[in-house]
């Protein structure tokens, strides 16, 4: 015999199981990022896994509705889609699957295919599920309202865990919040059928990560894990999605790129500083010169836990604006002595949109003339191709570029170097030649031209150097 909800208990169980849908998608995604990173290849497999399992959790739903009561069922699901992200969206959940040994991509699928796709599944059974609990009227009327009322817990959902939970509470409260929609709607549908033992276990593993959150880390929020950890000489390190982001201790010194960073900034006279990417805001701590910097990061929470990380008041930890750094260029004068890009994702990525020529040449027009432009790359064994078109990229606009491998033993060979994992800090200075794409050719080859008007550019300029000398005598 099929037993109806009431239109508000079912109202309820729609919309959060629409809640526990989306957010298990974003959180999924979110717990993604310090160690696959947030590109579009990553977010392209989580996307397509889940919505897979949502057609098929569609489709056995329907099947599901037609034998006998749906009510015991819809309560199963449920409980199960608690128990199954309260796990997966949970610390030991993503440690487990990140611990395959396979490339990154192959272990984000399986993460989708094992930890993700079932929760999808589940829930999508229970809309059907739901359906069937629905006062009966008109089918098309009922299934436009079931479809209207998960959607909307969709859009709550997602606003909710991305506006709200994320920034004030953090990720283990967004997570429990997912697990709580679906066991509270469980019990809603059915409080004698659902076992109370596995909504309490259902509880624990967002439980853990509550105290994990609170003990272990500054913050989480929906840009990035933030720890800071002691180290060896009274250092601390600030770790951002598990990578080890900035150094700083009583001197102010910092990892070796950055010394150099600073090194060379001073030596060159560019004081005026726009930094992309906070990462702690220690750059220009302890450098041999007064640098004037802004930093600019799309967490604005940054400024708080650098705070906390150098260990002074919010006012002096720097000139800070929390924007993405392509929105914050756009809408910023130009004449900056020196721009500097140091943002990643995670250990092995940038993000993409500041690897392109397009965001080069808005650095650029934002430049001084002679100003320069650092970028600093993670480079890695194996990664020829990346780093290839990275900088091809890069030369693509600034026609004067270096780079210096920091973080090295300077014993260490010259091809020996390659097969260790290093920093690269690129210096492009902002040059009349940007853009230039001649090359020479056995059909047009001007390269003695090119020389000759080089050499009497030269000439000019020696004979005006020594007029000028005489002058001045």
């Amino acid at each position: 015999m099929k037993r109806l909800l009431s239109p508000f208990a079912l109202g309820f169980v729609l919309l959060a199981e629409g809640w526990a849908s989306l957010g298990t998608e974003i959180l999924a995604l979110r717990r993604l990022t310090p160690w696959a990173g947030s590109s579009v290849d990553v977010t392209s497999v989580l996307l397509a896994v889940y919505l897979a399992a949502l057609a098929g959790g569609y489709r056995r739903g329907g099947r599901l509705a037609r034998l006998g009561d749906p009510r015991p069922r819809l309560a199963r699901r449920l409980a199960a889609a608690a128990l199954w992200s309260a796990f997966w969206l949970s610390e030991p959940g993503i440690l487990l699957a990140f611990s395959l040994p396979a490339a990154p991509l192959a272990q984000t699928f399986a993460y989708a295919v094992v930890g993700i796709a079932p929760v999808g599944w589940l829930l999508a059974e229970c809309v059907l599920l739901a359906h069937a609990c629905a006062a009966p009227r008109d089918a098309s009327e009922r299934a436009g309202g079931v479809f209207a009322l998960s959607t909307v817990g969709n859009v709550t959902g997602a606003l909710a865990a991305t506006f709200l939970l994320l920034p004030t509470l953090g990720l283990a409260a967004a997570v429990f919040s997912v697990m709580a929609a679906s066991a509270a709607a469980a019990l809603v549908v059915s409080h004698r059928s659902v076992s109370v033992h596995v909504l309490i276990l259902a509880a624990c593993w967002p439980s853990l990560d509550l105290w994990v959150e609170a003990t272990q880390y500054v913050s989480r929020n929906a840009y990035a894990d933030y720890q800071i950890v002691a180290i060896d000489d009274d250092a601390r390190v600030l770790v951002i999605n598990s990578q080890y982001a900035s150094r700083h201790d009583p001197q102010g010194q910092g990892w070796e790129y950055a010394e150099l960073l600073e090194r060379t900034l001073c030596g060159a006279g560019e004081l005026r500083v726009l930094v992309l990417g906070a990462a702690g805001m220690s750059i220009g701590q302890g450098a041999p010169c007064e640098l004037q910097i802004t930093f600019v990061d799309i967490d604005p929470e940054q400024e708080k836990i650098a705070a906390q990380f150098l260990g002074v008041p919010e006012d002096k930890a720097g000139e800070f604006a929390g924007k993405d750094a392509r929105t914050y260029l756009r809408g910023s004068a130009s004449g900056w002595q020196a721009i500097v890009v140091d943002a990643f994702t995670n250990p092995r990525s940038m993000p993409r949109h500041l690897l392109t020529a397009e965001f080069y040449r808005l650095a650029r027009s934002r430049l001084a003339d002679g100003g320069s432009l650092y970028v600093n790359h993670l480079a890695y064994p194996g990664e020829e191709l990346f780093l290839t078109r990275a900088e091809r990229t890069l030369r693509s606009v600034f026609s004067a570029c270096t780079f210096r491998a920091a973080e090295l033993p300077s014993s260490m060979g010259w091809h020996e170097e390659a097969s260790f994992n290093r920093n690269l800090l690129f210096r492009c200075t902002k040059s009349p030649l940007d853009g230039d794409r001649v090359i020479y050719s056995d059909s047009v080859s001007r390269a003695d031209l090119d020389r000759s008007l080089r050499l009497r550019r030269y000439r000019d300029h020696r004979t005006m150097f020594r007029e000028g000398d005489s002058t001045h005598e």
